[in-house]
């Protein structure tokens, strides 16, 4: 019994750091086309860091959510709409966006940070709460006893 348990938590480690991975080469593109349209948002167009902030993170937002729902997690068997995916993605990753806005936004103004280390530390705060709902509730697999009761 103690080999069993002991192999079923191996596998699942081994599964949780493939996703997690997965998941933090996703985040990085994300981090590139945010810092990329942030930047030029401020730096060449003189738009406010709030509000460059706040683009650059809804378009790297929705990027992520293509990358996740085509790579990340496109092994999972999930029974859900593409829309209700996107709905739920949004919804669960605006508080980060939010959060990160704002943690962008004073890191520049009153911490005196570049764009770029202001929105590196917003992404590490954001890191855990993005990935635990995308793997634990967005693209949660659903067994196949869980098919049949949904189904009935």
């Amino acid at each position: 019994m103690t080999d069993m348990i002991a192999y079923t938590r191996k596998k699942f480690i081994r599964l949780l750091r493939l996703d997690f991975i997965r998941f933090s080469i996703v985040g990085g593109t994300g981090f590139v086309i945010n810092f990329v349209i942030l930047t030029l948002l401020h730096k060449s167009l003189g738009i406010s860091v709030f509000v460059a902030q706040f683009i650059g993170a809804e378009i790297a937002l929705f990027s992520n959510f293509m990358l996740h729902n085509n790579w990340t997690y496109k092994n999972k068997k999930v029974k859900k709409s593409l829309m209700s995916l996107i709905i739920q993605f949004h919804a669960t990753t605006w508080p980060a966006i939010f959060g990160s806005t704002f943690m962008v936004a004073s890191g520049v103004k009153y911490f005196h940070l570049s764009n770029l280390s202001a929105l590196a530390v917003s992404s590490i705060v954001a890191l855990g709460w993005n990935f635990g709902w995308s793997k634990y509730v967005i693209w949660r697999s659903v067994t196949e006893d869980q098919i049949e009761e949904i189904a009935s």
